[in-house]
């Protein structure tokens, strides 16, 4: 009785059951990128989609359960695209060129970075969720720590392994940032999203990324005396 009850309207079809899944999941991200994750319902989810919202407990647990799905849906997709990366002709521009080409077709997932990982709203604040947080910092940033500082070493003039990691930290701010302060960089810095999706923003930062990489205080061994210490030369 308990499971005929639990069963009634809920699709057998292994068709049926994919099409709904993709339908909710398609909707979250969606409605992602027009409001932030805690304001986002349950109900608005269901209309969104066209699916009964006892779907979502069935096939995700809970609301978050969803959008831990949509995450994980993202990152396979994103980083399947990034192992190609290393087969082009310039990786360094090609991996530029993906990434801001994901951030401009998917404003979801820098409102969810902004809003509900560089907020505060996942520590300590029931708007918000850790559990989220730790998907997504799993899912993107830290596999984005263990591609991207190789790819440096591979692609530039830096062999130093943590100097490469300071380098791939610096070149994800600089793709990111403009995404998730998109108000700072519109209102003061009269910068459009529309210049974001040009090849001249790719370039411009593929070219500061380059110069940066190549300067000699970085390709250079440490200069001894910098830390205080003198060479022989200067000890003689």
């Amino acid at each position: 009785m308990k499971n005929s009850a639990l069963a009634k309207g809920r699709p057998v079809n292994p068709d049926k059951q994919a099409m709904q899944k993709a339908k909710l999941l398609a909707s979250a991200e969606q409605l992602l990128a027009e409001k932030s994750f805690a304001n986002i319902t349950i109900r608005e989810l269901a209309q969104h989609s066209g699916v009964n919202s006892a779907m979502i407990s069935y096939y995700f647990t809970n609301k978050e359960g969803l959008f831990v799905a949509l995450l994980d849906e993202m990152s396979t997709k994103h980083f399947t695209v990034m192992q190609a990366i290393t087969q082009s002709a310039d990786p360094i521009k090609t991996f530029i060129e993906t990434i801001l080409s994901m951030l401009n077709n998917n404003h979801g997932l820098a409102r969810l970075i902004h809003h509900e990982f560089l907020s505060g709203n996942s520590a300590g604040n029931s708007s918000g969720s850790s559990t989220l947080s730790d998907i997504f910092i799993d899912r993107f940033p830290k596999k984005m720590a263990s591609f991207i500082p190789q790819l440096v070493k591979n692609n530039t003039s830096i062999k130093d392994g943590r100097k490469a990691k300071y380098a791939a930290f610096s070149l994800v701010t600089m793709l990111i940032t403009p995404f998730i302060h998109k108000s700072i960089r519109q209102q003061a810095w009269q910068i459009s999203d529309e210049e974001l999706q040009s090849p001249l923003w790719a370039e411009h930062i593929h070219q500061q990324f380059m110069f940066g990489c190549n300067s000699p205080s970085i390709t250079q061994p440490e200069v001894l005396h910098s830390t205080g210490v003198q060479s022989k030369e200067n000890l003689s």
